[in-house]
């Protein structure tokens, strides 16, 4: 038996070898890319650092991942709807309310919903379009929602310039429009 002859060739070249500043256009350096010596190992990629996500963005964020939760476990009958009260405006909780009414109990093919994916898009500091997918039983699904900062009457602590509990109002996020696909 002979052995297999393996004939090893060195890969070509991937990238245009560096020029020399007189051999550029215009004699200017090439400051586009990163001048390395031929043979050297190029340096790991540089990253991009990551954009701070602002406040509202975050705050936007854990309040739309609460409220869907709720939702979803309010349509499941996992949860009363009262438990939206405060987080969602009175004609979207009538709107589930109505869906509670309307489908029998078990009626949702008897697999409770989970959340999966959420994605906010902010469109001002006190507006933000939230979309993502959940899953119910073997199927995913997505759904869209909108929540909003409106004002909401809240009790003042009684303080030594107000020794009578008065009312403020106090800017909150709220589930303004919900949509299961």
């Amino acid at each position: 038996m002979e052995p297999s002859r393996v004939l090893i060739r060195p890969a070509p070249p991937y990238e245009p070898p560096a020029r020399p500043v007189d051999e550029v256009p215009g004699g200017a350096p090439d400051t586009s890319a990163p001048a390395t010596a031929p043979g050297a190992v190029p340096d790991e990629p540089t990253r991009r650092p990551r954009r701070a996500l602002s406040k509202a963005t975050v705050d936007a964020r854990r309040h739309a991942i609460r409220t869907i939760t709720l939702v979803l476990e309010v349509i499941d009958r996992r949860r009363t709807v009262a438990h939206l009260e405060g987080l969602a405006t009175a004609h979207l909780i009538d709107q589930v309310a109505a869906l509670i009414r309307l489908t029998p109990p078990g009626g949702v093919a008897g697999d409770t919903a989970t959340l999966r994916r959420v994605h906010v898009q902010m469109l001002s500091p006190g507006t933000a379009e939230i979309f993502g997918s959940y899953r119910r039983g073997m199927r995913v699904r997505a759904f869209a929602a909108r929540i909003e900062q409106l004002p909401c009457r809240v009790r003042a602590t009684p303080g030594p310039r107000h020794p009578v509990l008065t009312r403020a109002a106090e800017y909150r996020w709220q589930l303004v429009a919900f949509t299961l696909v």
